[in-house]
């Protein structure tokens, strides 16, 4: 089992041996880091057992004409030179998340998560995607617009500096057990604040009385 921590990691330490699962990943700029590099950590038995993906220096244990070896993990998936910067750089950031006071930042943005929520709920043909129930949620608020595609409401939500996300977000199966051409999401960080909210939930009007 592989787990996708990439919407979770950056809202409080992860224990992974306590999850159970073989493998967690995640992306280095969800954990508010550079683009372009991420983590992978597995159980050593999983990672032994996974044959190399890429081939290149640094990656092999010995090459004959009949037999190649391979390194021991993690070598065996680092094939040639590393993205060396990004991996210094998420790295730090790491480092920096490490040393937060999660309970205080999470209490912050599960009130902004509040505050979206509440804001949402009076919206016509608005409808949430997961629990409205903060203690059962990051504050990760994904929600459809009845008659307005998610692409269309983004572009609307750019026009007041607003940064939100809209469409399948890689997950289209889903998607389709919900009947959904898409959604928009908005991921609520530390360093948000009410005015952002407000942005957003002024931008949505808008978007409802210019596209439906």
């Amino acid at each position: 089992m592989l787990l996708d921590g990439a919407q979770a990691v950056q809202h409080g330490p992860v224990d992974v041996a306590a999850l159970g699962a073989d493998f967690y990943a995640f992306s280095g700029h969800k954990a508010f880091g550079p683009t372009g590099v991420g983590v992978l950590w597995g159980k050593a038995e999983a990672l032994a057992a996974l044959p190399p993906f890429h081939g290149g220096g640094g990656m092999i244990g010995r090459v004959g004409v009949e037999q190649t070896t391979y390194a021991l993990p993690p070598r065996r998936f680092e094939a040639g030179t590393p993205p060396i910067a990004q991996a210094i750089g998420l790295g730090a950031a790491l480092d920096w998340l490490c040393e937060q006071p999660w309970a205080a930042m999470n209490a912050h943005t599960a009130r902004l998560a509040q505050r979206l929520i509440d804001g949402l709920a009076v919206l016509p043909g608005l409808t949430f995607i997961g629990p409205r129930e903060t203690a059962q949620r990051l504050p990760i608020v994904a929600f459809d617009l009845a008659g307005i595609h998610p692409h269309d409401a983004c572009q609307v939500l750019d026009a007041h500096g607003v940064a939100v996300r809209g469409g399948h977000h890689c997950a289209q199966p889903l998607m389709e057990f919900f009947k959904l051409q898409g959604a928009v999401r908005a991921s609520i960080a530390p360093y948000n604040d009410e005015a952002d909210i407000d942005a957003l939930l002024a931008g949505l009007k808008d978007a409802i009385g210019r596209l439906r």
